[in-house]
Order: C-alpha cells, then sequence, then structure tokens
C-alpha cells in the first residue's frame, strides 16, 4: 500500500545523521531506566517493612513521603537529562529528516498542533471542545498536494452535583490524527463521511434511524458501493456534488485505506479541503527499548508518516483531477 519504494525507505534509513551517537545514548537511558527500577524495588521494600513495624504511625508516613519524593527526584536528575536529550535527538535526526527527504521544504514542529478554528471548520465532530492539546504537526506539499497532519486530543466535560458537592467528568470526542489536504477545488456544498456505527449494530433499521434523524450537516446521501454502504454513511448539503466526489473509486479507496488500518476514519469536503481524522494513538513516539543500529527500528519509526501519506495518495487519484 506504500507509495515508496523499498530502496527508497532503505536510502532514507541509511542516511540518517548521528546514529551511532544515538545508540550510545539509547544504551546509556536503557542502563538508568533499570537502575532506576531497581530503587523503585527497593523503595516499595522499604515501605512495607516500615508498615509491618510500625503500623499507622507518624515515622511510616514520614518514610512513604520521604520514598517516593526521593524517587521523583531521583528520576527527575538521573533519568530525565539523558531521556529528554534522546527524544530531542530523535525528533531532530530521525523525524525530521524524514519528514524531509519526503516532504522536502515541509514544517514540522512537535510541540504543536492543529488549531481548533481547522477543527471546527472539518464539521467532523459536532460537540464543543472544552479541553484540547496535541502535537507533531507537520506542514508541507506533497507531490502537488498542499498537506498538514498532528495528533489531536479533545474533549468536553460533563458537571454533575451530587451530595458530595460537583462532579466534574472529562470524555473524549476525538484522540488521533487530524489532517488536511487541499482539494484544488472549491465545493458548493459541506459532504460528511463518517463510521457508519447504527447501520452496523442495527442494520436496517439502523440505517431508517439515521436518515430520518438526520445530521447538523446536510441530508443522507445513498452511494453504490455495498461494502462501502456498510461501513460509512455519507451526509451533504449537495447530494449532486457528493456523488460526484465521492466516486466508485474514492468509496473503493477509502474502504481500502479502512481495511488496511484497521482504524475508525472519518472524513469531509468543506470549501476548499479535505480534512480527515484517524483515530489513533500519538504519532512519532520514541520507544528505547528499539535499537538505533537495527533497520526493522528505522523502518518502524517511518510508518506513521508513510500511513499518513499514503492515504493522501490514494485519495489523490481523484483530488487533482477536480480542477479548480
Amino acid at each position: 500500500m506504500s507509495f515508496l519504494s523499498d530502496e527508497k525507505i532503505n536510502s532514507i534509513c541509511g542516511s540518517i545523521p548521528d546514529i551511532e551517537e544515538m545508540e550510545n545514548l539509547r544504551l546509556n537511558v536503557r542502563k538508568r531506566k533499570k537502575t532506576f527500577v531497581s530503587v523503585l524495588v527497593i523503595t516499595v521494600i522499604l515501605v512495607i517493612m516500615a508498615l509491618a513495624v510500625f503500623p499507622k504511625s507518624a515515622a511510616t508516613a514520614v518514610i512513604i513521603v520521604s520514598g517516593f519524593l526521593g524517587l521523583a527526584i531521583f528520576y527527575a536528575a538521573y533519568v530525565s537529562p539523558p531521556l529528554n536529550r534522546l527524544k530531542s535527538q530523535f525528533s531532530r535526526n530521525i523525524i525530521t529528516h524524514y519528514i524531509q527527504s519526503i516532504l522536502p521544504g515541509a514544517r514540522y514542529e512537535p510541540e504543536k498542533y492543529h488549531s481548533l478554528q481547522t477543527y471546527y471548520e472539518s464539521l467532523l465532530f459536532m460537540i464543543d471542545v472544552d479541553r484540547h492539546g496535541g502535537a507533531n504537526y507537520v506542514h508541507g506539499l506533497f507531490d502537488k498536494t498542499e498537506v498538514s497532519f498532528s495528533y489531536m486530543h479533545t474533549e468536553y466535560k460533563e458537571v454533575s452535583h451530587t451530595k458530595n458537592g460537583t462532579k466534574v467528568t472529562w470524555h473524549t470526542i476525538f484522540r488521533g490524527v487530524f489532517m488536511c489536504a487541499d482539494s484544488n477545488k472549491r465545493f458548493s456544498g459541506k459532504t460528511l463521511v463518517l463510521p457508519d456505527t447504527a447501520e452496523k449494530y442495527l442494520g436496517g433499521f439502523g440505517k431508517w434511524l439515521q436518515k430520518k434523524a438526520g445530521n447538523a450537516v446536510g441530508e443522507m446521501v445513498y452511494m453504490e458501493d455495498v461494502r462501502f454502504e456498510k461501513e460509512f454513511v455519507v451526509y451533504s448539503t449537495d447530494p449532486v456534488e457528493a456523488r460526484y466526489l465521492i466516486t466508485p473509486k474514492i468509496q473503493e479507496q477509502i474502504f481500502k485505506i479502512k481495511t488496511v488500518l484497521k482504524k475508525d476514519l472519518r472524513l469531509s469536503f468543506v470549501n476548499s479541503s479535505v480534512f480527515i481524522a484517524i483515530n489513533m494513538n500519538n504519532i512519532f513516539q520514541l520507544d528505547t527499548s528499539l535499537s538505533f543500529t537495527d533497520n526493522k527500528t528505522l523502518r518502524y519509526y517511518m510508518n506513521d508518516i508513510i500511513e499518513l501519506l499514503t492515504l493522501i495518495h490514494l485519495l489523490d487519484l481523484n483530488i487533482r483531477i477536480w480542477g479548480k
């Protein structure tokens, strides 16, 4: 499914700068983590002994607080500095290298993510956000398509009043990768492709309910592909345009992406952009148990960007022919 050849992937992986230095730092971090675990085990044993000898005493409380405070200080002073250096080098030497190799001139900002304005513009999630965060923002040109993506986590809060006071509960709206691609055309309507959970669990009755309930954006539009219809439901303010945009070929590609990724997938065609939201864990995450000198590790770290850009690549088969 990848748009890159094995030869190209191996070439990118083989030209990472300072890989030996990073591997030495990784081994040092692993060693320090093991030392910390040993100290943690000893601390827990001492706390258990203190509880057995001095149950419910002030001395035991002092030992517990001192022990875990000492652990926190020890971790901050002994483990965190080299680990933070390794994360910085990983971001700079590997992830930035991958992105620049595949998307020349692209911007990568590890601490940033898409704005709420862009998130709301997509119309993919019709719930007001009370708390949000994210990371790993990428923006650049993929072939002729302007594309951006980042990890995002949005939540809403539920406030309830009990006899014990006010209780605030946080609920996740979306946790995954949010993408935006230039469509090369301004759409006259707004079209959404959402997971068809109602039909999946309630069959034809669920589809009937969806049709009656409608959606905040437009009306339900039936598509030709039976497999696509079982996985997704389409809403649009312009049904004619929706069928023009989501052609049988695009339906096939979206279904293929969903099958390969095995993750919930949402798309929308709004203004002049195609928005995509994929439920998944954060991208570009360092695993200190994997050796940087192993080519499998280097390919593993490239999987995130390959998966995301392959998605754009598959949809691009029709995006470019729409024309301005």
